[in-house]
């Protein structure tokens, strides 16, 4: 019987055999193809994208990067500019971070070789000391110590100066007159003599360092007699009970090359009394007063012609028993050669008030002297016992006026000009 709209089996098919496969199989090798294909589109887009998926055993392992950049060195030295002052073996300190010193020269600036020198805690060493007032350039180079990318080194350049050379010590006392406690007169004057000449430079700093005080203030004022002599006096005359003390600091002065040390002073006198004695070549007599009070008259001889007698307003400044007086000193060799007795200096020039025991007769008559007053003997010894230093002596009418040396100068420059 026939079955409409179909095939009837082939004899295989009755049999029981399978239908072929030809046409399926190929199927299946296009699907796989199709398969592949769309996973490599997809894997490319994943790339494109900057997703990689990678195996296990793949992803494990580390990906090269740059390394990362080190810290900057720092180098610093102990002074960030020009130093003066600098002693010679001074160390310079050194202080380097986030790095290491590589290099450090210190050259004079003037040109010259390098110092030699050595590191050591933390700062450099002058193996000898430096030159005295001299400039050096320090160089100081310091390098990265980490690892990484380097960056460059650090490179710093200073310079100092050394000071002058020390000054060699050196004390420097004056001798002071009058001696310090001493009873004076109202014409007393400071005198001070130093050892050795003060150059002008040095003379100011000198009278700023001393100091003079008045128990009853006076104004008074310095000169300089030479660069070795310096005196202090007051416009008038001290006033009897005035105290005045000198107190001198010279230390720490630099002067004549040296540096003053243990040059410290003082000096103190008390005007005891106002004596005055009035000296005239033309009456010749000496007239003594106290206090304003006439207390002696005697008759004195001064110079001769040729040999004249300062004139001027002096004071007594030193007194001695007995003076060998010889004309050889004055230049006149062989005038006279003798001890003089009971002498009372009124210069330093040689000029006294004198015992004159051989011409006598001439006191109060006549100018006989080679240019000191002289006395009769008792005249003298009470004349020498009175007078204490700094007492007023004013001798007139011999026509030669007092110079400008110790004893003479003082009361006879104007004020104005002291």
């Amino acid at each position: 019987m026939a079955i409409r709209g179909s095939q009837a089996p082939t004899s295989k098919q009755a049999l029981g055999q399978a239908p072929p496969i030809r046409r399926a199989r190929r199927r299946r090798s296009i699907v796989l193809v199709v398969g592949v294909l769309a996973a490599a589109v997809a894997a490319t887009t994943l790339v494109q994208l900057g997703v990689v998926a990678l195996p296990r055993s793949a992803a494990s392992v580390p990906v090269a990067s740059p390394p990362p950049p080190s810290t900057p060195p720092t180098l610093t030295l102990a002074f960030s500019g020009p130093v003066t002052d600098v002693p010679p073996a001074a160390p310079i300190g050194v202080t380097v971070t986030h790095g290491t010193l590589t290099a450090l020269t210190v050259a004079p600036l003037a040109g010259g070789a390098a110092v030699a020198g050595r590191l050591q805690h933390g700062a450099w060493m002058p193996l000898a000391p430096l030159a005295w007032a001299t400039t050096y350039r320090v160089v100081a180079t310091a390098s990265a110590s980490s690892r990484g990318q380097h960056p460059a080194p650090v490179t710093v350049v200073r310079t100092f100066t050394t000071p002058p050379a020390p000054l060699a010590m050196l004390s420097l006392i004056p001798n002071v007159s009058p001696y310090n406690g001493e009873p004076v007169g109202e014409g007393a004057v400071f005198v001070l003599q130093f050892p050795r000449a003060i150059p002008a430079a040095g003379q100011a700093e000198i009278l700023q360092a001393l100091h003079v005080s008045m128990s009853i203030p006076e104004v008074g004022r310095w000169r300089w007699f030479s660069p070795t002599e310096l005196h202090f006096r007051p416009e008038h005359f001290w006033p009897v009970g005035e105290r005045v003390t000198l107190e001198g600091d010279l230390n720490g002065l630099q002067l004549i090359g040296h540096r003053l040390v243990n040059s410290q002073f003082t000096s103190s006198f008390t005007v005891v009394d106002d004596h005055l004695t009035v000296i005239s070549a033309i009456t010749h007599r000496e007239l003594v007063y106290n206090h304003g009070r006439l207390i002696q008259n005697f008759p004195v001889s001064l110079g001769r012609p040729g040999f004249r007698t300062i004139s001027g307003t002096l004071i007594v400044l030193s007194k001695s028993p007995s003076v060998f007086m010889n004309s050889a000193t004055i230049g006149y060799p062989g005038l006279y050669a003798q001890n003089v007795y009971y002498d009372v200096a009124v210069s330093t020039d040689g000029y006294y008030i004198h015992d004159a025991s051989w011409d006598v007769y001439d006191h109060g008559v006549a100018n006989v002297s080679h240019g000191c007053v002289e006395q009769n003997p008792a005249d003298a010894v009470w004349f020498y016992n009175f007078s204490i230093p700094g007492d007023v002596v004013e001798i007139s009418g011999t026509g030669l006026p007092a110079g400008e040396v110790n004893g003479e100068a003082d009361w006879n420059i104007p004020w104005a000009q002291y």
